[in-house]
């Protein structure tokens, strides 16, 4: 019986004591890229832009999109959306490298810069129109494709999420209008 009253006690000790050795789990601060509108699309930027030795930062990109945010890029006229993960986007990517590569073509570096930006936000969603510009090199006089960006962002109270990118590519018939223009960064 003792023997019973001293184990019974000492498991009810252990059991008040243990939670309070056991380390809580702090939560991470939300990244920098994290923090607002203006550093989650530097970053979207920063993550695609590589040069010809080196390949996207899809890990940074992964911080910076819900786990279910999605690309979405141009089609032509009557092919259906292809629309993506951060995952996805990685592998097309890969398979793109693997068919230069059989080609036996050169790498060629991708550097895609914001010109110009218009942001509608209210309370926790953001609608961003950004302008880009890509040059194969940061010295490229001109660059081989513009186009427009149309990100949606949400903040969870915390930090700001990349719920979508999808976009379209400037072509003769379709040219960035003038409102979209560097002159009209809002």
């Amino acid at each position: 019986m003792p023997r019973t009253r001293i184990l019974t006690t000492a498991l009810l000790l252990l059991a008040a004591v243990a939670p309070a050795q056991v380390t809580r789990r702090r939560e991470a601060p939300p990244p920098a890229d994290a923090a607002s509108v203006e550093s989650v699309v530097a970053a979207l930027y920063a993550s695609v832009s590589h040069a010809p030795d080196a390949s996207p930062d899809f890990d940074r990109m992964r911080g910076i999109f819900l786990y279910v945010g999605m690309l979405v890029p141009p089609v032509k006229p009557g092919e259906e959306f292809k629309v993506m993960d951060v995952d996805q986007f990685s592998d097309r990517y890969q398979k793109g490298i693997a068919a230069r590569k059989e080609k036996a073509e050169a790498a060629t570096g991708f550097f895609e810069h914001e010109t110009a930006r218009r942001t509608d936000c209210f309370g926790n969603v953001c609608q961003v129109f950004s302008t880009y510009e890509v040059r194969h090199t940061l010295s490229d006089a001109a660059p081989f494709q513009r186009g427009i960006n149309s990100i949606q962002l949400v903040r969870d109270g915390k930090r700001w999420w990349i719920a979508s990118v999808a976009w379209d590519v400037e072509k003769p018939e379709n040219a960035i209008p003038a409102q979209y223009q560097p002159a009209a960064k809002q």
